[in-house]
């Protein structure tokens, strides 16, 4: 146990006292291409001109142009999804007048769709030759903006309207800098952290929860600090009979149950999220599952109450017989299978708090076999069913409903229950604004919003146009700030102030949702864990559930060399097989000493894009300081202050990066692979650390030792001395007749730097002495 401490003796006599790392691994200098024989990193074809994007000739590098006959006005346009533009300072391509020549252009960007100031080309294009044009965004009025969503180049009418020719678009990186300046500011707390922000899906098709592999699984949830874990698995929640252990029609069943599930869950103490079938299932066996898990363990539910029934499907669910048939529930099949409380160690119900009705049920990829499949209306009808039948069997749980930033995302074609906002009077007919809006109508009120985000998809029968790429990547987490504030200003203008209450939680996060490349088991993966996790946590989720911890090899996905990484294959989990760890699993394992339930995030910035820093106040008044370097090929340099926190100059260093993963790659030491522990000795308010390139690093920054002063003159027959300490930090006050036993006699966080303690005194005191210490 590590304790500073700050003593004070009283005798009878007297007293004392970055990288950009982009379409090809280089230096963090290397600029973010737009056009490079075709639309690259996530950017798209939203020209309005005649075009061919894979023209053979002319060309200023590589083997395709874009060739442009446009009219007056229109344009050739690069569409992203938001971006973040800090890390880039202007955008650039090379133009070919073709052979006459004298077109004149214009550029202009738009952020979210909005178009910002046009930039006009001080002179024509040239005929037969390239020339560059480069523009700061500081001119089109996109710098260092949070959403930039296209780049348009435009053919003016003062000029000629001739084919010309567009190459080697790209955004130019701002060039790193000798020294970062990284500030943390200690009094600033943004949030208080929960338990269910260190969250991992399991899945019904992981074949590792039965003996002795349940051990195994339980002990890696452990190692990684998890504390929520959220089942059946994603899409296959919407046509999963929780009771059969079967999907949609099938009869076969599947690895892993609700009971070998719970059997971990509880074995680890983990908080969990159950989402219950809405694509094929019904709000009785929703209702069901509740009373199963929560009900009266001599029971298993309460059998007679009327939240259950008949469903649609003829199976009623209050029926004794029904549930005597859970008690053994497949034990004929799989013995492993069979589900007791006895044998989960519990006497009593499970006590599942966190429901969610379906999974992405917005989505056209999801099972729904209602009438109108994929309907804000229908889905927010249908959930008030459900939320009613499941709190009748235990009104204590939470129970939340899908949704998605946007006001018109997701309406999927309907448009029959428009939705007013009241705030702006426009008519909206996305997803959220109808479901907040039924349900509003309906006088039912979730418990919470669920949102899911992958910046990135990979069609499985076109990889190489794949839109995987680590700096767009990398980029992506800054987002979080975004969606929290479009989530709840839908809540405030369609539900109202009932809707205050209303928490945000994303269930699921990762990389990529299609077909899986070697990103997903990269350490760039790791990073966007941690920076992921790292930035929802300064914004109001209140849950963070990554998917998943075992998902499946795939080979599917985009491999190429522009890609960081060397293993081989693709894979969401964490960890691939019994136990082989990616390095998202190791970012989760570093997280936990980073924050826990409780602790306090602070406010901290980075001038530097590429060096992200985050900060938490820890229960006992430690500092921890996280900082991502996602530059993978340069070492940041960062002049760390502290504001309002003095550390003792000891400090430990926990860090995981490219060592360690090559650690893995060359099979080398299971302690080289795992996450490294190191200290340093000159720690302080202001101090400089290095940082190497694509690393996590966490500091975790003591206190310096407080002080006691006795304070003179006292009254009569006491003694008062101060404790002289900082703010947010836990001391013991301790005393000893010896200066050997010392027994606690106080224990305070301080509000402000000093606190007076006062002793009564016996007539005729002993020699005693007092000491205050900071404990972990």
């Amino acid at each position: 146990m590590t304790i500073t401490t700050a003593s004070v003796r009283l005798s009878l006599a007297h007293n004392a006292a970055l990288l950009l790392f982009s379409a090809q691994v280089v230096s963090a200098q290397t600029s973010l291409p737009v056009y490079t024989d075709d639309f690259v990193n996530g950017f798209t074809d939203w020209s309005w001109a005649l075009h061919n994007s894979a023209n053979p000739s002319p060309t200023h590098d590589g083997a395709r142009s874009i060739s442009v006959s446009a009219a007056v006005w229109e344009g050739i346009s690069f569409h992203h999804a938001d971006m973040d533009t800090s890390a880039y300072q202007d955008f650039s391509f090379w133009a070919h007048g073709g052979t006459n020549g004298g077109q004149r252009l214009q550029i202009y960007a738009e952020l979210s769709g909005v178009p910002q100031p046009v930039f006009v080309l001080p002179a024509p294009l040239t005929a037969n030759s390239w020339q560059q044009a480069t523009v700061s965004l500081s001119a089109l009025g996109v710098a260092n903006k949070p959403n930039l969503s296209r780049l348009n180049i435009q053919l003016r009418p003062d000029g000629t309207t001739g084919t010309f020719y567009l190459d080697s678009v790209q955004l130019g990186a701002k060039p790193p800098p000798v020294m970062v300046n990284v500030s943390v500011n200690a009094t600033q707390a943004l949030r208080t952290v929960d338990a269910r922000h260190f969250g991992v899906n399991l899945a019904i098709w992981d074949g590792y929860y039965d003996s002795p592999n349940d051990a195994t699984t339980a002990s890696l949830l452990s190692e990684m600090g998890c504390l929520a874990v959220r089942l059946p698995g994603g899409s296959t929640s919407d046509e999963y009979h929780w009771a059969s252990n079967t999907s949609w029609t099938n009869t076969w069943q599947w690895p892993t149950s609700f009971p070998d599930f719970m059997r971990v869950a509880t074995n680890i103490g983990a908080q969990v999220f159950v989402t219950v079938n809405y694509g094929s299932g019904s709000p009785q066996e929703a209702a069901a599952w509740v009373a199963y898990a929560n009900g009266d363990a001599a029971l298993y539910g309460s059998v007679n109450d009327p939240a259950l029934g008949v469903d649609s499907g003829g199976r009623d669910w209050r029926t004794v017989g029904y549930w005597a048939r859970l008690r053994t529930l497949t034990a004929a099949s799989n013995p492993d299978h069979q589900f007791d409380f006895l044998a989960l160690g519990r006497s009593a119900p499970l006590g599942i708090k966190n429901w969610e009705i379906g999974n992405e049920c917005y989505g056209t990829w999801e099972r729904d076999t209602n009438t109108s499949p994929n309907h804000a209306y229908t889905y927010a009808v249908r959930a008030t069913n459900f939320m009613a039948r499941m709190r009748a069997v235990d009104p204590s749980i939470k129970v939340g409903v899908v949704g998605v930033p946007g006001e018109n995302a997701y309406a999927n074609g309907y448009t029959d229950h428009p939705a007013v906002n009241p705030r702006t009077a426009l008519t909206n007919f996305g997803w959220t604004p109808i479901l907040l809006t039924t349900l509003k109508q309906l006088g039912t009120r979730p418990d919470f919003l669920v949102h899911h985000v992958y910046p990135q998809w990979t069609d499985a029968l076109s990889p190489a146009t794949s839109p995987d790429n680590d700096t767009t990547l990398l980029q992506s987490s800054a987002n979080w700030e975004k969606d929290a504030a479009d989530l709840r200003q839908q809540i405030a203008d369609y539900f109202g102030p009932t809707g205050t209450n209303i928490e945000l939680v994303c269930t699921e996060n990762n990389s990529d949702s299609g077909a899986q490349g070697k990103q997903s088991t990269s350490l760039v993966n790791g990073l966007y864990y941690a920076d992921s996790l790292s930035q929802l946590l300064k914004t109001e989720f209140r849950g963070f559930v990554w998917w998943d911890l075992r998902n499946s090899t795939d080979r599917g996905g985009n491999f190429a060399d522009s890609i960081f990484g060397w293993r081989d294959y693709g894979d969401l989990g964490m960890i691939n097989g019994l136990n082989t760890r990616h390095p998202s699993f190791y970012a989760a394992k570093l997280m936990q000493w980073f924050a826990r339930p409780g602790d306090k995030i602070l406010n901290a910035t980075s001038d530097y894009a590429w060096l992200a820093v985050y900060a938490a106040r820890r229960a006992n008044g430690a500092i921890s300081l996280l900082v991502l370097n996602k530059a993978n090929t340069t070492n940041q340099n960062a002049q760390l202050v502290l504001n309002g926190f003095t550390p003792s100059a000891a400090a430990t260093i926990r860090s995981f990066g490219i060592p360690n993963d090559e650690a893995a790659r060359t099979n080398g030491p299971a302690a080289d692979q795992d996450i490294s522990v190191n200290g340093i000795a000159y720690a302080g308010a202001n101090f400089v650390f290095s940082f190497p390139p694509y690393s996590m690093t966490l500091l975790t920054l003591v206190p310096d030792p407080p002080r006691l002063t006795a304070i003179l003159p006292a009254p009569g027959g006491q003694f008062v001395f101060q404790l002289q300490g900082q703010p947010e930090v836990r001391y013991v006050i301790q005393s000893s007749n010896n200066l050997t036993n010392w027994v606690s006699v106080l224990t305070n966080t301080l509000i402000s730097g000093t606190l007076n303690v006062t002793n009564v005194m016996a007539a005729t005191p002993a020699q005693k002495f007092w000491r205050a210490v900071w404990q972990p």
